[in-house]
């Protein structure tokens, strides 16, 4: 049984040596969004691009709890790295009608009320609407295979925000709010 115990303990050892870094950095940043894990976000994460802790970032960490990955294969070329992995994560884009719809009826029934109001109630409804619709057995999702482009920045693997290529990593992290952003830019212009 010790021998059992032993080999397979040095089999764990020589598995895990064998994953490079930009892959276990990004594992290890999804890994904190999953968990919710906020220090350590905050340390991967020490500028902006933080969760707040404002009622809106409820819906982020808990869609972030129904996210999963694979990691396929990893390839590393000198300060840049691809990790190429199939990634699952809660698609909100889908419900945007239904809560466009139901937020202009909110609205329309509290004419003249004031803008603070009407922004509170807005803010309840927003956070209530997507919070129903992650924790509904009827979730969608989103599934793809992606690449994700990392680059290394003062010693530690961080995904370039600057490669097209992490567009479709972008969407899997904003649970689909970014094609809301991108629609009503459109519809300004």
């Amino acid at each position: 049984m010790k021998k059992l115990l032993l080999i397979l303990a040095m089999m764990l050892f020589v598995f895990s040596c064998g994953t490079p870094q930009p892959q276990k950095d990004l594992e290890s940043a999804l890994k904190a969004l999953q968990s919710g894990d906020e220090k350590k976000i905050q340390e991967l994460y020490s500028s902006s691009e933080t969760l707040d802790n404002d009622d809106s970032a409820k819906i982020m960490r808990e869609g972030y709890k129904k996210l999963s990955y694979k990691v396929k294969n990893t390839k590393v070329e000198g300060d840049k790295a691809t990790v190429n992995l199939d990634i699952k994560s809660p698609d909100l884009s889908s419900y945007f009608p239904e809560f466009l719809q139901k937020g202009l009826s909110i609205q329309a029934a509290n004419l003249g009320k004031s803008d603070e109001e009407l922004t509170k109630m807005g803010e309840e409804f927003t956070v209530k609407f997507f919070l129903e619709k992650i924790n509904s057995k009827d979730l969608k999702f989103s599934e793809k295979n992606i690449d994700v482009v990392l680059k290394k920045v003062d010693g530690k693997w961080k995904i370039d925000g600057q490669d097209e290529k992490n567009k479709e990593i972008l969407e899997a992290l904003t649970l689909g709010f970014n094609k809301l952003a991108e629609s009503l830019s459109n519809l300004r212009n």
